[in-house]
């Protein structure tokens, strides 16, 4: 969730309610929404997304986290991604994204408290198989990064990729099982950072220490 706040940030107006926003996924949601908007603003989409945003990579991910500003600024907001870099069907995620848009009305209101993190899968429309909600998937560690030149004092590595998904028990459908059997994948997150669940436990543990 990088923001742009030791530098000015460059707005470029393109078009006719269209801007280019010279920052981060988050610079550019804070200043759509607190500059550069006049109307009332429904929902805020990020994307499309070329590349999955499924299980552990939202923590990194730009589109994720412009949805996560924009919920912050008390938007309802969807991070919208297609399954593979070189996108051959931005079309089937754009229908998926109108589709809800006209159903966003009928959504319970405690679910506005959580962006939908969204994956579709890159294939035609009527080869989707339908939407499932999900919830997030957890990744096995990232490969070791491999040192391209230099010695331990200077040296130049390479990241090593994410680490494959990890197959456990749930009661519920993970997002990236969802995408694998040809689902688009619409998962809840909270925008809260807060898992109450565990406060009691971690108060005993302080009293304890």
């Amino acid at each position: 969730m990088g923001i742009s706040l030791r530098q000015p940030v460059a707005v470029e107006r393109v078009a006719e309610d269209q801007y280019v926003v010279d920052g981060t996924p988050v610079d550019c949601v804070y200043l759509g929404l607190l500059n550069l908007v006049d109307e009332p603003v429904d929902l805020v989409i990020c994307g499309i997304n070329n590349g999955t945003n499924l299980a552990d990579d939202v923590f990194y991910s730009g589109t994720f986290a412009g949805a996560m500003e924009a919920r912050f600024l008390a938007m309802p907001a969807i991070a919208l991604s297609v399954t593979e870099r070189n996108v051959q069907h931005y079309e089937t995620a754009a229908y998926l994204a109108v589709q809800m848009v006209n159903a966003m009305s009928h959504l319970h209101y405690r679910s506005l408290i959580s962006v939908l993190n969204v994956n579709v899968p890159d294939v035609p429309a009527a080869d989707l198989r339908g939407y499932k909600a999900t919830v997030l998937g957890e990744r096995e560690a990232p490969l070791i990064s491999s040192r391209e030149s230099g010695d331990g004092d200077n040296a130049v590595y390479r990241l090593g990729a994410a680490g494959p998904f990890r197959k456990t028990k749930r009661s519920k459908m993970q997002d990236f099982e969802a995408v694998a059997q040809g689902f688009a994948s619409i998962t809840p997150l909270s925008a809260r950072f807060a898992d109450s669940a565990y406060v009691d436990d971690v108060q005993v543990w302080l009293d304890e220490m």
